[in-house]
C-alpha cells in the first residue's frame, strides 16, 4: 500500500494541546518505520477542519482518486476532518475500498470495519467543534459588550498587540475620511470614487486598488462611528471614530436615495477619467471666466504640471481623437458579421474552444497547487504566503467551474454574434457622437469605453479602454468578427 503521511493543525483554539506539524510527522514517520509502510506524499495543513473546502485536504484526496496513493496515515482521525461533509468523503472512500487503510497512533481502519464507529468517532470531533464554536461567540460577546474589538482591525484601524487594542492607522485613516467626504456630496459615483482615491494613493494591503465593492462596504460600516455590529446587535466601541454622526447619516441618505443633493453649478464630464502623466495623482477641473478647466491635483506635493491648465473643449477633441482607436469601416462590420454568424450556426466550436481553455487552466491550478504544496513542505515557502496562495487557487478554482458551467449550457454562436456586432458598431459610432453629445452622454460614454488616460503637455501620454473596447483598439481595421472573436 502506498501511504500519504497527512499532518493537520489549526491556529484556532481547538488545536491549543495537538502536537506541532513537525512533532506529528516525526511521531508518524517512526510508525512507519516501525511497520515498513510506504509513504508516497507528506502533506502539511494548517487550517481548521470545522469547513470544507480545505485545499491540501483536497490535494490529498484528488491524489487518492487519482490512484497515486491507497493509504493514509495521520495523527488521529479528527486530523482529516471535523465536519460531515469531508467526514463523509473520507467513510465513502474507506467504505469502496478506494482507501485501503487509514492508519493513527491509536488504530488502523479497514474497509471491512465497522463504518458506524468511524462515524462516531468523526462524528464526536464534529460536535466538539461546534461545542468549541459557540464558546468562542460567547467569548466575543463578552469582548464587545466591554468595547472590545474581538478581531483584526478594520481598514483604517491597526491591532496593538502589547495593549490587546485598536488603534487609528495613521497611513490608511486618512482615506476613509476622504471616502465619506467624497460620497456625502452625492456627486461622485463609486467608480469615481475608487479611481480619485488610487489617484491619491490609496493601495489594498496586497498593494492593489481598493475595489468598488470594499468602498461601498467601508461606506456601511458602522465601525468607522466607534459601534461595533455582529449578530443584528450594536455595540458601543472604545476605538476613536473616524467619521461624525452627521457625516455618516448624510451618507447613508445618499446610499439609500433619500438624499436629493442640490445640482451643483458646473459639470464636468471626464473628471476622475483622467491622470497626471507626469505624477500619476488624479485631474480635477473648475471654472474660471466663464471656461472649464482640467489640471492636475498635485496630490503628491512636487507635480511639474500642478499649474498646467487644459480647457475642457480641448480635452474633448484630444478624447474624440481617441476614440478614432475603435473606428471600423461600417459596411465591413455588417458583410463580415452576416458570414461569421452564418459559419457560427454552422457549429460549436466556439464553445468547445472556450470549454478547452477553462479545462486548460483548471489542470494549470492542479498543477499550480502541487508546485505550493512540494514547496511548503520543504520549507522554501512560508506558511502566510503559501495559505494565501492557495486560498487564491481555491477562488480562481469555483470561478472557473462557474464558467465552465455558464459556457456549456449558454448558447454561445448567436449571443457572441450580438455581443461582438454591438461593440463594433458602438467603437465605430463613438468619435463622431462623443463631440454631438451633451456633457451627461459624455460622461455615460466615458464610463463605457474608457478604463484611464493620463495627460502630459496638454496631450494624452498612455490610456486604457475597458474591455471588450481595449481588443478592439488593438485589432487590425482590416479585421472580421473571426479575428476579433478569437481574441
Amino acid at each position: 500500500m502506498r501511504y500519504i503521511l497527512y499532518c493537520r493543525k489549526s491556529t484556532d483554539t481547538e488545536d491549543k494541546q495537538v502536537l506541532s506539524l513537525e512533532s506529528q510527522e516525526a511521531e508518524l514517520r517512526g510508525i512507519a518505520g516501525r511497520h515498513g509502510l510506504e509513504i508516497v506524499a507528506t502533506l502539511q495543513e494548517s487550517r481548521s477542519a470545522k469547513a470544507e473546502g480545505r485545499p491540501v485536504f483536497n490535494a490529498m484526496v484528488d491524489m487518492i482518486q487519482r490512484k497515486k496513493a491507497d493509504s493514509i496515515i495521520c495523527w488521529k482521525l479528527d486530523r482529516l476532518a471535523r465536519n460531515f461533509i469531508d467526514g463523509g468523503r473520507v467513510i465513502d472512500l474507506l467504505q469502496k475500498g478506494v482507501i485501503k487503510e487509514i492508519r493513527t497512533h491509536e488504530a488502523t481502519h479497514l474497509p471491512s470495519d465497522n463504518v458506524l464507529l468511524l462515524a462516531v468517532q468523526l462524528g464526536m470531533a464534529n460536535q466538539y467543534i461546534r461545542d468549541l464554536s459557540e464558546n468562542v461567540k460567547r467569548g466575543n460577546r463578552t469582548k464587545m459588550e466591554r468595547g472590545e474589538w474581538p478581531s483584526y482591525a478594520p481598514f483604517g484601524y491597526q491591532n496593538d498587540r502589547v495593549n490587546k487594542t485598536i488603534l487609528l492607522d495613521e497611513r490608511t485613516a486618512p482615506y476613509i475620511r476622504r471616502i465619506y467626504e467624497l460620497y456625502s456630496t452625492g456627486a461622485y459615483t463609486l467608480e469615481q470614487i475608487r479611481k480619485i482615491t488610487y489617484g491619491e494613493g490609496l493601495r489594498s494591503k496586497s498593494g492593489r486598488s481598493v475595489g468598488k465593492n470594499q468602498i461601498h462596504r467601508f461606506l456601511q460600516s458602522k465601525f468607522y462611528l466607534g459601534l461595533m455590529e455582529r449578530g443584528g446587535k450594536i455595540y458601543q466601541g472604545k476605538h476613536t471614530s473616524l467619521v461624525s454622526r452627521e457625516l455618516y447619516d448624510r451618507v447613508q441618505d445618499v446610499l439609500h436615495g433619500r438624499l436629493h443633493p442640490r445640482p451643483k453649478k458646473y459639470f464636468y464630464s471626464a473628471r476622475g477619467f483622467l491622470t497626471c502623466g507626469n505624477c500619476g495623482c488624479m485631474l480635477t477641473a473648475d471654472t474660471k471666466k466663464g471656461h472649464q478647466y482640467y489640471y492636475c491635483t498635485n496630490g503628491k506635493g512636487y507635480c511639474q504640471e500642478h499649474r498646467s491648465y487644459l480647457r475642457a473643449s480641448d480635452v474633448d477633441v484630444l478624447l474624440s481623437r481617441l476614440f478614432l482607436e475603435l473606428h471600423f469601416d461600417e459596411e465591413l462590420i455588417e458583410i463580415s458579421g452576416e458570414a461569421y454568424r452564418q459559419s457560427r450556426l454552422s457549429g460549436s466550436s466556439f464553445v468547445n474552444h472556450a470549454l478547452q481553455t477553462l479545462q486548460n487552466e483548471l489542470q494549470g491550478l492542479s498543477e499550480r497547487e502541487s508546485m505550493l504544496t512540494d514547496a511548503y513542505t520543504a520549507k522554501t515557502l512560508r506558511k502566510e504566503l503559501y495559505e494565501a496562495k492557495m486560498q487564491e487557487l481555491a477562488n480562481r478554482r469555483v470561478e472557473l467551474y462557474s464558467q465552465i458551467e455558464n459556457a456549456s449550457r449558454e448558447d454561445r454562436p448567436k449571443a457572441t454574434f450580438e455581443q461582438v456586432r454591438e461593440v463594433f458598431l458602438d467603437g465605430n459610432k463613438a468619435a463622431k457622437r462623443y463631440v454631438e453629445v451633451g456633457d451627461v452622454e459624455k460622461r455615460n460614454m466615458l464610463e463605457k469605453l474608457l478604463s484611464n488616460a493620463s495627460i502630459r503637455n496638454k496631450n494624452i501620454a498612455q490610456y486604457t479602454f475597458k474591455s471588450p473596447y481595449q481588443i478592439l483598439a488593438n485589432t487590425p481595421k482590416t479585421a472580421d468578427f473571426q479575428t476579433l472573436s478569437a481574441q
